[in-house]
C-alpha cells in the first residue's frame, strides 16, 4: 500500500499524533474510512504512540520554545491526546527546570522594558507577557517577587 508507505516515513521523520497524520492524509485526498485503516496500521506497527509524542512534544516545547504548562496544555488537548498522557508528561520535566526556564524568560523580555517606567507598570507588563506564554498565575506571582528593584537607572554622563 503505497499511502501506509507514504504515512510511515512522514511518521518516521518526525514523531506525530493520530491528528496530525489524520490532518496530513485528508491533505494527501485520502478518504475518512482508508485514514483511519492507516492511522490504526501505524499505531500498530508503533509509528504513532501519543504517550510518546505528548512527552516529546512537552518537552521540545517547554525546554526550546520556552512555553509554559497551560499553552502546552492546550496545544495538546486540540491534538485530541489523552490527558493521562499531557499529565505524564508534564510530570517528566522538574519543577527547578520548568521556574529556571520561566525565570529565563521573564529576565530576558524584564530587560527590554524602560527602566524608569514605574515598576508596577513593568510587572504587569510582565505578567501579561508570560501568560500569554502559558504560565500559571501562582509561579507568575512567586516569580514577580524578585522584580521589586523601584530605583530609577543612573542617568549618563550626558544627561547631567
Amino acid at each position: 500500500m503505497l499511502l501506509l508507505a507514504k504515512a510511515e516515513r512522514y511518521c518516521a521523520n518526525e514523531e506525530q499524533c493520530k491528528t496530525s497524520v489524520r490532518k496530513k492524509l485528508c491533505d494527501w485526498g485520502v478518504s475518512v474510512d482508508l485514514s483511519n485503516k492507516i492511522v490504526n496500521k501505524l499505531v500498530e506497527q508503533g509509528f504513532i504512540d501519543e504517550r510518546r509524542y505528548a512527552r516529546a512534544y512537552c518537552a521540545s516545547k517547554l525546554r526550546h520554545q520556552k512555553w509554559g504548562r497551560l499553552k502546552v496544555i492546550y496545544q495538546l488537548r486540540s491534538k485530541q491526546i489523552p490527558p493521562k498522557f499531557i499529565t505524564d508528561a508534564l510530570l517528566e520535566i522538574p519543577d527547578d527546570e520548568y521556574r529556571g526556564i520561566m525565570r529565563h524568560v521573564a529576565d530576558e523580555k524584564w530587560a527590554t522594558y524602560e527602566p524608569t517606567d514605574p515598576l508596577a507598570k513593568r510587572k504587569s507588563k510582565l505578567t501579561t507577557f508570560l501568560a500569554s506564554r502559558g504560565f500559571e498565575a501562582p509561579e507568575i506571582q512567586n516569580l514577580l517577587q524578585v522584580y521589586n528593584d523601584d530605583t530609577p537607572a543612573e542617568p549618563e554622563v550626558g544627561d547631567r
